[in-house]
């Protein structure tokens, strides 16, 4: 099973809003054969995700709460007109809490942050009400923190290009 098949599944899931959605057991989606599609519905359904129904599949209690956390781990912030500044998100999260720094890095990756270090992303679109809520969820609020910039220094013209801005 390809490794992106999550997100392009809770991708698609999100965006149809659908209950059942019979749509991946027959079409295709970009990129990935009906056999990937297959495997990767079985392993879902294999874990008790979801559950074949005569519809299509569904998702089990347990599908529902992995569901809502995973939608949340990928979901794409939102992109609006530039308004010309940068969000840096800098943090020093203990060794001691290792599994919730690498899930926070994580999330930062998947909502379409540039990572400039380890430790610091760089993003040019309001995200500070969604990164609260992420690092209240992951308690770990007390060591992150978000800072407006007018230049996002040396790397401007490839962050630019990763995000598609003009100059």
């Amino acid at each position: 099973m390809k490794s992106n098949f999550i997100p392009k599944f809770i991708e698609t899931v999100l965006k149809t809003g659908a209950e059942i959605f019979e749509i991946w057991a027959r079409t295709p989606y970009k990129g990935f054969s009906p056999y990937q599609m297959y495997k990767g519905i079985k392993n879902l359904e294999r874990r008790g995700i979801l559950k074949a129904t005569p519809k299509g599949f569904r998702f089990s209690r347990s599908g529902k709460e992995w569901f809502s956390r995973s939608a949340k781990r990928y979901k794409k912030l939102p992109q609006m007109k530039w308004d010309g500044k940068w969000r840096l998100v800098i943090f020093d999260i203990p060794q001691e809490l290792h599994k919730m720094r690498n899930a926070f890095r994580r999330t930062l990756k998947a909502q379409g942050f540039y990572m400039l270090q380890k430790s610091v992303f760089i993003f040019p679109y309001p995200c500070e009400k969604d990164l609260e809520t992420t690092c209240r969820e992951l308690n770990i609020d007390g060591y992150v923190d978000i800072l407006t910039a007018e230049t996002a220094g040396f790397q401007e013209k490839e962050i630019r290009k990763f995000f598609n801005l003009t100059s």
